[in-house]
């Protein structure tokens, strides 16, 4: 947050959604190099879901989405100043998103509120999103709970405005500044196994084209493969997206993906890069919750009409991902165990 720096199913996605670590973690500089596709730049980190590039090309890391809170840490990626440096007190975040002078931030801890902060230092809650939710529930809900919300993925718009992807609302809102509230968008359940699986919308980001795109977990029963990106209107009202008919400002972008954490898009050649929770999907990934061994995370490179997987078996529990417009990845992982920022060869 460059602000920062001058100072589904109902028990399943539930476990995977609200699961918090518990270890003690520190922050560190780490081993050099993982294998020759995959750096390492810090390890120890506590849950770094969060993470987001600053005007300047620099990264934000927001920590303590499922585990004990840390600081926000600006990692400057050139200079003498290379490396990471703590620009807040601890908090518990489970998105971050800058854009111009202004950062973002979703609170992990209840009640879940969307903070702001600007250029001199000052951040500010905007709006109770747990409260605000509550009062306004989902028309299209099929586990029982209309009412509850799970902010997931965050992005900022060039005009100041944040938009916020609920999990568990299943749709995408535009807060303002002053906390004013549009809903964007709904995401209406698929019928898939002839059970009507809710979207679950993880992750949110801005594309070369201005659209907002939107990329689904995809609820119970937890279908490989049939995780969508959907490409979205950011100042739309109301809009539908749905499999069987988009329509406001919505409209299908990608699919045949599995469970979606984060996406972020290449802003020079348009390349779609994709973080999946692992290759066989919710199921796999919830048994390392028993295990402590969790599967690997899959991160997709989406161009030209080919997929490639990169940094095969180096990633796991996934967490953001983000691409400077040098074309350089970086990404989160071990959100619930030790968490990490790593470069990946793109």
């Amino acid at each position: 947050m460059s602000s920062l720096h001058s100072t589904s199913s109902p028990a399943r996605i539930a476990a995977i959604l609200a699961v918090v670590a518990t270890s003690a973690l520190v922050v560190g500089a780490a081993p050099a190099v993982a294998r020759p596709d995959a750096v390492v730049l810090l390890e120890g980190l506590s849950s770094p879901k969060g993470l987001a590039l600053e005007a300047d090309q620099n990264l934000a890391i927001g920590q303590g989405a499922f585990g004990p809170p840390g600081p926000v840490l600006y990692y400057a990626r050139h200079g003498r100043d290379r490396g990471a440096q703590p620009v807040s007190d601890p908090v518990g975040l489970m998105d971050v998103a800058s854009a111009g002078d202004t950062g973002w931030g979703i609170t992990s801890d209840e009640p879940r509120t969307l903070l702001r902060a600007d250029e001199a230092g000052n951040i500010e809650p905007v709006l109770n999103i747990t409260e605000y939710q509550a009062a306004h529930p989902d028309p299209n809900d099929v586990n029982g709970d209309p009412e509850g919300s799970n902010p997931y993925g965050l992005a900022a718009l060039p005009n100041g405005d944040a938009l916020i992807a609920d999990a568990q609302h299943n749709d995408l809102l535009r807060v303002s500044p002053d906390g004013d509230v549009t809903l964007v968008a709904r995401f209406l359940p698929e019928m898939i196994e002839g059970i009507p699986a809710e979207a679950v919308p993880t992750t949110v980001t801005i594309g070369p084209d201005g659209s907002a795109y939107v990329g689904e977990l995809k609820g119970y029963p937890f279908e490989p493969g049939t995780s969508r990106i959907w490409r979205i209107d950011p100042y739309a009202v109301d809009a539908t997206c749905s499999a069987s008919g988009a329509s406001g400002g919505c409209s299908p972008y990608a699919s045949g993906f599995t469970a979606i954490a984060d996406i972020a898009f290449n802003s020079h050649n348009g390349a779609l890069y994709v973080y999946e929770l692992a290759a066989e999907g919710v199921i796999a990934f919830e048994e390392g919750f028993g295990t402590g061994d969790f599967p690997d995370a899959v991160l997709l490179k989406v161009h030209g009409g080919r997929q490639t997987e990169l940094a095969a078996g180096q990633l796991s529990e996934p967490g953001g991902v983000v691409v400077a417009r040098d074309g350089t990845v970086f990404v989160t992982d071990g959100i619930f165990t030790g968490g990490r920022l790593l470069q990946v060869r793109g």
